[in-house]
């Protein structure tokens, strides 16, 4: 990759931003290029999560300020808008920031996404001079994104109403699944990049659940995730109301069933018919969303 400044602009081949050539007092270091095939020399285990949401290539560059303060900024080149925000969608605690299309700073971290990319900007330490400086690469990078994307069409899966929203997250895989809420060691609900998931918390007067919403390419492939999720994880189940209903250790319920190409399950529930109404309201907005893209609903 070749990045040459001219006249105070900086080139870089079409599609690959490139990153500030400074912020005022810190020295920036060569921009690099890391792939999908050498991600793991660059951040070991930590590499799986963007490879779940099939990062194409990651542009990095580290800015430095003696003595020995260090900000390294990373931005990763998505397949899609849905997957940017996925990335997104992984941690939203911390303070919102005006930063493209979503941004969140906390403790020296801003994570942002615009387009088709997720910014990563993390420095070692937290002053207001340190922030200032991350917002402002954060800033610069923005506009090399490209134009807003869209959010992921699986966000609509989930009724608004006690819904809370920064609590969302968008996902592909079984990995990403556990890092947000450990369902098993194995792959039980046969996630993979071909699936879109949804997991989000709800508030209603009985207390907090969790909804966990898997599309699936075809009914068929429903099923199949579905057997093997009531053989491995919900055997001892019973029938309330058409639902499998399964009272977990600590207490709470599970309930769940097969939606057409969807799986519904709703988990930590306060009791049982709380989950039960929770599953009836998001199949009625699984309904509402799939007349509306021409799919049939069961």
């Amino acid at each position: 990759m070749v990045i040459a400044a001219l006249a105070g602009i900086v080139l870089a081949p079409v599609g690959v931003v490139a990153l500030p050539e400074a912020c005022p007092g810190w020295t920036a270091s060569a921009q690099r290029i890391v792939t999908p095939a050498n991600v793991f020399d660059y951040m070991n285990g930590a590499g799986e999560l963007y490879l779940a949401y099939g990062f194409e290539d990651l542009q990095v560059r580290e800015y430095t300020q003696s003595p020995g303060r260090r900000i390294t900024c990373e931005v990763y080149r998505m397949p899609g808008a849905s997957d940017a925000f996925g990335l997104f969608s992984q941690d939203r605690t911390g303070e919102e920031v005006k930063i493209g299309q979503g941004g969140i700073y906390a403790g020296g971290l801003l994570i942002a996404w615009q387009g088709r990319h997720f910014i990563r900007i993390l420095a070692d330490s937290d002053t207001e001079e340190v922030k200032q400086c991350v917002l402002s690469l954060a800033t610069q990078i923005v506009p090399q994104c490209g134009p807003d994307g869209a959010l992921p069409a699986a966000l609509m899966w989930l009724p608004a109403k006690g819904l809370d929203a920064k609590s969302v997250h968008f996902f592909h895989t079984h990995a990403c699944l556990n890092s947000l809420y450990f369902l098993a060691s194995e792959n039980i609900l046969r996630l993979s990049r071909t699936t879109e998931a949804v997991l989000g918390s709800f508030r209603t007067p009985a207390g907090k659940s969790i909804v966990l919403v898997v599309g699936y390419p075809d009914a068929k492939e429903t099923s199949a995730a579905w057997k093997t999720f009531r053989a491995s994880y919900a055997k001892d189940a019973s029938d309330y109301a058409g639902l499998a209903a399964l009272k977990l250790e600590n207490g709470r319920w599970l309930a769940g069933n097969q939606a057409s190409k969807h799986i519904v399950l709703v988990l930590e529930s306060p009791a049982r018919a709380e989950a039960a109404g929770l599953f009836a309201s998001v199949r009625r907005q699984l309904a509402l969303v799939t007349r509306d893209t021409g799919d049939k609903q069961k």
